[in-house]
């Protein structure tokens, strides 16, 4: 119907203009290509305004719609005047992902990112989780991160996938992840907050983590008379902190003295000595299986602790 409304403006629009035009047949056909392409040009830019406008007022619905479903699934409330209203379904299950965006810092300035890169970086996750097959994800992130919900018939490589939204948003993202029913999701993301501060607290490297991958760290760092026990270890090393730094660095190395020995700037028999320095202080060998998993353990349970101190100074 609009095309043929176009052709037949154009036809109308044509005729009257050439029979206005005065001069010869020449210039007539001249006069008129030139309004013909005029008026292809507005046209063809009205055209493209309006289907423009009409796709971004989709994107528009669309994402409304997924942000009304993801708060409705966050907050455990009723869905089903949403999914009447749209026709989005909730899945049976979700694979629930609560993601960190790392702090960047600008010129010195603690401020993260402006409102306009995290904007483009929100837009971008959210393509590439539609690229990646998860039509139906749901997602709530803000400045810091947030969660991410992707149905678990949609769900194939999660670790794949991080690694595929953090190249999408241009910062290497830390993320923890379950399965979880809908009306499992707020119970889950609480959880998964909390295994996240604790990936941050003892400063895990930027990835994915399941509750599997920080057991034990999880446990030691709960509230208990073991954690006291295992902190109170490095207490004679607070006034050597030659020490604990080499300790820090032996064991981030893997227990490789070479490697140890050339990023502190020393020589392997130094780290030698300074390794039977700490058994005499703390009682525990760092070169047997033993002390090695006390020393461990003591180092997550006071970087969690040195966490805990600085929130609750800096409130």
């Amino acid at each position: 119907m609009i095309e043929k409304a176009i052709d037949r403006g154009f036809a109308t629009s044509l005729e009257l203009f050439a029979s206005n035009v005065v001069g010869t047949d020449e210039q007539k056909l001249t006069v008129v290509r030139q309004l013909a392409t005029e008026m292809l040009d507005s046209v063809t830019a009205a055209i493209t305004l309006a289907y423009s406008d009409h796709l971004e007022a989709e994107v528009v619905e669309d994402q409304r719609t997924r942000n009304a479903l993801a708060v409705a699934l966050l907050a455990g409330q009723d869905t089903s005047t949403v999914t009447r209203c749209s026709g989005f379904e909730v899945a049976e299950s979700y694979s629930v992902l609560a993601v960190h965006f790392p702090s960047r810092s600008d010129s010195g300035s603690e401020t993260f990112l402006t409102q306009m890169d995290v904007r483009r970086m929100i837009r971008n996750i959210r393509a590439a989780l539609d690229r990646h097959g998860s039509v139906r994800a749901l997602s709530r992130l803000d400045v810091r991160g947030g969660v991410i919900l992707i149905p678990s018939d949609e769900t194939r490589d999660l670790d794949a996938l991080l690694a595929l939204l953090s190249g999408a948003a241009g910062v290497d993202m830390t993320a923890t992840c379950a399965e979880a029913p809908p009306a499992k999701i707020p119970e889950t993301v609480d959880q998964l907050c909390e295994l996240l501060d604790l990936v941050q607290r003892i400063q895990r490297p930027p990835g994915l983590f399941r509750f599997a991958d920080l057991a034990v760290e999880y446990q030691l760092t709960r509230p208990s008379a073991v954690r006291r026990h295992l902190d109170a270890i490095l207490n004679p090393l607070d006034d050597h902190p030659i020490l604990m730094e080499t300790l820090c660095t032996h064991l981030a190395n893997n227990l490789n003295r070479r490697r140890t020995a050339r990023q502190l700037s020393v020589h392997m028999n130094t780290i030698d000595y300074r390794l039977k320095s700490i058994r005499k202080l703390t009682g525990f060998d760092p070169s047997s299986a033993d002390g090695l998993w006390y020393l461990q353990s003591a180092l997550v349970v006071r970087k969690a602790n040195y966490q805990d101190t600085e929130s609750t100074m800096s409130i």
